[in-house]
């Protein structure tokens, strides 16, 4: 009896049927994992793309404006952002704040900057400009608070320089890889700076039958 026993150990030992299986099924989850975090990282930078893209172009189309910008170029240029930003969803879940600002003199001879005018469009909630806001009445913008420019960022007395913010609301397309953005949890954010191509207009013209899109 006892012989038996082992000579069927020994077989058991042998037979190697199942093993590939067994080996596959252990594997599945991490292949499922490594293929769905792939997948995620893709779209995760193909949207800050997206954001850098559209960062870049609105600011660009605004600051090639040899005359004062007016409200319909705004508009138009925001109209674009949608057509850009897809496949995502950036009017439920994005925010594009642009910024003019242009240099002037300081109290202690400095040249400072001064929030002449700002425009907004975007549903995402809780976004505001690191580059300040535009004072309350637009006609007294010299006695406005002075503009927070980035570092290394420089005016000349008079220039006019175009900051478009765009923020987004990241969301996974898979629940297995929670893969955010490197700071600001789940938002993306991208800024461009161009100075302008024409002279420092620091007013938006107005044209009838088109609502300003105010932040």
């Amino acid at each position: 009896m006892t012989k038996r026993r082992f000579s069927f150990l020994r077989k058991l030992a042998r037979d190697t049927r199942g093993v590939s299986v067994v080996e596959f099924g252990l594997l599945l989850p991490i292949l499922v994992f490594i293929g769905a975090g792939g997948l995620e990282l893709i779209n995760f930078v193909l949207a800050n793309q997206k954001i850098e893209r559209i960062a870049s172009i609105t600011a660009d189309n605004v600051a090639r404006n040899t005359l004062a910008p007016s409200e319909r170029s705004f508009v138009d240029t925001f109209s674009g952002v949608e057509e850009i930003a897809e496949p995502f969803d950036f009017h439920a879940a994005g925010r594009v704040i642009m910024t003019g600002v242009i240099g002037v003199p300081g109290n202690n001879g400095t040249i400072v900057g001064k929030v002449v005018w700002q425009r907004c469009t975007g549903a995402l909630a809780g976004i505001g400009s690191s580059v300040g806001t535009q004072a309350t009445n637009p006609n007294l913008w010299a006695d406005g608070p002075d503009a927070t420019l980035p570092a290394g960022v420089t005016l000349l007395q008079n220039q006019l320089v175009v900051i478009s913010e765009v923020a987004y609301r990241y969301r996974p397309l898979i629940s297995l890889a929670q893969l955010r953005a490197p700071a600001g949890g789940d938002i993306v954010r991208q800024r461009s700076i161009y100075v302008s191509r024409g002279q420092a207009f620091p007013y938006v013209t107005p044209v009838a039958g088109v609502t300003p899109p105010t932040c």
